[in-house]
């Protein structure tokens, strides 16, 4: 309480002085209704007396009115209050931080106006300490403020402020604790004073640490716990030991709170948790044992690594990962002290609330009442793909499916991977599909997991891997996959070493384990003729797709792998594999660094001009209208923005610079685009196509976009006047999007997304041009 403002100078008062308003100066912080509560009780009322009169807006404004609750005014409002309590509104806007939050409207536009709100739209208040505010203000009258956590301890008085929490249901004298006895108290506050001074995120740290603070509170302790005591030492006599226990958390807790958040922003703190996890996410704070240690003596708690150890979910867990995703960056603060609503201690409303009500409280998920429905939609949506999940693990003994694996139906596959991706994810939920795989949500990539899943089942059916003798008895593809992990064993996880070890490959087995080096070579130079094959016969290897078969082999599918391997190869040694360079032999461009759909457009121009028929700029050949022209004009049009290899390909088929300039002048004369836009307009009945939109080969989106460009800038030309003719919107004065919905819209007016998209228009009626209106009531969307 030492924020106050300095008490204003009082004239003295004579016997012939007439009585005038009284001046009350606002405390710092205070709310505003707490502000009008003192001024209305200098004058022995009532604020719900006071206020309607002054502003003179009538009874309805205290509605429903809450002594927790707080009053907005508009600025008409706000400069009679001033003239009345004979204080300035730079003083008030300065000392009451909801002065100016909002402007409410009056009824007819124009006057005074205020709104009384409650519940979670107000930012936490409760009383301010009682001894202070008598000594500011000379009277017994309490005064309500915005709370922070480091200004609901009064060192002074030593006491602890509660929140709103309390009201309607604390026992008498709990709305603030006497800290006495507790010196530690003290302490921690001035330690979070001075982390605040000190450090620009000592708010978001406070905010994270109180999180952790509050799920370890959430946990059962231990015989030799402090907190106990401390809340036992706290509780007025005949407390009700459950709800103190709800009651006192954030204080109980507080010391602890501030401890974990100035080692949260510790640097070096920081630095150590990047050494001791080497770049890996820990999949359990058991990965981290130095950090758990460290926290364990920091906060002066023995049992907390025997604790927190096996934690999977959590904000503690979040934060680490964080930490290790992002030490540097510019977005390295946000991430790190990122707060997701499911790891958000419960307001301690709402642990009473369900305290008074019977049921169990929780320890997280903050996030405001938003209705039945609403709040148990996500609920139903998750338990429906937990039962899926629960099916697919009993039948598969894991949750490693596939992005794209359906189970009955349901798109099992990409529900686990959004819930893997989400560190949102509430703890329970976490733990439910821990209990069907452990590892359902792992630090690396699932591909690794699945693939582990099929070698421990072919080491349980198979009795062992033998790494010693090169895997013999797995599968040319599994065997290749487990001598690359012994290979990088050093590089990997320490829990996926772990996991390894679980199937046999201890570091021991992994530094005698043996490639399978023939099979390896007599499987890839099989593979490699059968290539050579395939190259004689089509001149290529690009256009083999994954349903390619060769010799019996599935050519098309082993090249894709190829070339995802040589990419990752060539990054990380910066020249080709000995593979590739064997591919290379066969085919130069098998892996060509741009799209492999311009490649193999390349070699159909490239048979057409070997039968003879080549590129005519004067004779557009091939035409525009065919598949293959639509492909040389585009390279034609983008043929300095290609590559220098692409350049040099379409150089060899007679496609030099010059013939490029000259198809790109000549490759569209604008009455055949008309007759293309034409077609399309018969078709579809209007011209507000996409960029994208081709008509039987032509670019015919790409086109209009250019010629409502030119006619915008340089006026009508012919083909607009043409194209105007065949659509008189074609190129309307507001956006095309407006334009494609309303022939959506006109198309299928019962469409959910049409009916959505016709009542923004009524909404937005006034806003609309005079033409946009008419085509609406001319189509019967929307009636005049």
């Amino acid at each position: 309480m030492h924020d106050f403002l300095p008490p204003q100078p009082q004239p003295p008062r004579t016997a012939a002085a007439r009585p005038g308003p009284a001046r009350l100066a606002p405390l710092q912080g205070e709310t505003n209704l707490s502000y009008l509560d003192r001024l209305a009780d200098r004058y022995r009322l009532g604020v719900r007396d006071l206020v309607p009169a002054l502003l003179q807006v009538g009874g309805g404004l205290f509605k429903g009115y809450r002594p927790d609750g707080e009053v907005y005014l508009n600025a008409e409002a706000r400069a009679r209050v001033c003239m009345f309590s004979r204080v300035p509104e730079e003083i008030l806007q300065r000392a009451l931080p909801a002065w100016t939050a909002q402007e409410p409207l009056s009824p007819d536009g124009a006057g005074t106006a205020g709104r009384f709100r409650f519940g979670s739209v107000v930012p936490a208040a409760g009383e301010g300490c009682r001894l202070c505010t008598a000594a500011r203000t000379g009277r017994a009258k309490p005064a309500r403020l915005y709370l922070q956590p480091h200004t609901r301890v009064c060192p002074r008085h030593r006491r602890w402020m509660l929140g709103t929490h309390w009201i309607g249901g604390s026992p008498a004298g709990t709305e603030q604790i006497d800290l006495t006895g507790l010196p530690e108290m003290i302490t921690a506050h001035r330690r979070h004073l001075n982390l605040l001074r000190h450090r620009p995120d000592g708010v978001r740290a406070f905010e994270v640490a109180h999180a952790v603070a509050v799920s370890w509170w959430a946990q059962q302790w231990p015989e030799d716990e402090q907190w106990p005591r401390r809340a036992l030492q706290l509780a007025p006599p005949g407390t009700d030991p459950g709800w103190w226990r709800l009651l006192a958390r954030d204080a109980v807790t507080y010391p602890e709170t501030v401890a974990l958040a100035s080692a949260l922003v510790d640097e070096g703190f920081r630095r150590r948790l990047l050494a001791e996890s080497r770049g890996h996410l820990p999949h359990t704070l058991a990965d981290t044992p130095a950090l758990v240690s460290e926290l364990a003596q920091i906060t002066n708690r023995g049992w907390l690594p025997e604790k927190i150890a096996s934690s999977s979910a959590g904000p503690l867990l979040v934060w680490v990962h964080n930490c290790v995703r992002s030490p540097d960056g510019a977005d390295a603060a946000d991430r790190l002290w990122t707060l997701h609503m499911a790891h958000r201690p419960r307001p301690i409303a709402r642990e009473l609330q369900a305290y008074r009500n019977g049921s169990k409280p929780e320890a997280v998920g903050g996030s405001p009442s938003r209705g039945r429905g609403l709040r148990l939609t996500p609920e139903q949506a998750f338990h429906t793909g937990l039962a899926h999940a629960r099916a697919y693990a009993a039948l598969h003994g894991h949750l490693a499916a596939p992005i794209g694996e359906r189970f009955n139906g349901f798109a099992l596959g990409r529900w686990l991977s959004n819930h893997r991706k989400s560190p949102a994810v509430p703890p329970e939920h976490v733990a439910e599909l821990e209990a069907l795989d452990p590892w359902w949500r792992p630090p690396w990539t699932v591909m690794w997991q699945r693939t582990y899943y099929e070698a421990r089942d072919h080491a349980r059916t198979r009795g062992g891997l033998r790494p010693e003798r090169g895997f013999p008895t797995t599968s040319f593809g599994l065997g290749e996959w487990l001598h690359m992990q012994c290979t990088g064993y050093a590089d990997l996880h320490p829990a996926q070493q772990r996991l390894l070890s679980d199937i046999g490959l201890t570091p021991e087995a992994v530094r005698a384990a043996r490639p399978r080096r023939k099979h390896m070579a007599t499987h890839f130079e099989r593979t490699l003729a059968g290539a050579r094959a395939f190259a004689r016969a089509h001149g290529t290897l690009v256009t083999a797709t994954a349903d390619t078969v060769q010799d019996g082999f599935k050519l098309g599918q082993w090249l894709a792998n190829q070339r995802s391997k040589d990419r990752a190869y060539q990054l990380r040694h910066g020249a080709p594999s000995p593979r590739a360079l064997a591919l290379s032999a066969i085919d130069p461009w098998w892996n060509p660094p741009w799209d492999l759909h311009w490649q193999r457009n390349y070699y159909r121009a490239r048979d057409h001009v070997h039968a003879g028929r080549p590129f005519d700029p004067a004779a557009l050949i091939p035409s525009p209208s065919t598949v293959l022209g639509s492909w040389i004009t585009r390279a034609c049009l983008h043929y300095h923005q290609l590559h220098p290899g692409q350049q040099h390909l379409l150089t060899l088929i007679g496609m030099t610079p010059e013939v490029a300039h000259a198809r790109t002048r000549r490759a569209y004369p604008w009455r055949t685009a008309v007759e293309h836009a034409h077609a399309f307009a018969a078709a579809h009945g209007h011209l507000a196509v996409l960029r994208d939109t081709i008509q039987d080969g032509f670019l015919l989106g790409q086109w209009l976009n250019k010629q409502r460009y030119r006619t915008r800038t340089k006026g009508p030309t012919p083909a607009a006047h043409a194209l105007t003719a065949i659509d008189p919107w074609w190129n309307p004065p507001w956006g095309m999007t407006w334009q494609r919905a309303y022939h959506r819209a006109r198309t299928h007016p019962r469409h959910p997304a049409a009916r959505r998209w016709i009542n923004k228009q009524r909404r937005s009626w006034l806003l609309l041009q005079p033409d946009q209106q008419h085509l609406l009531t001319t189509a019967g969307l929307i009636t005049a």
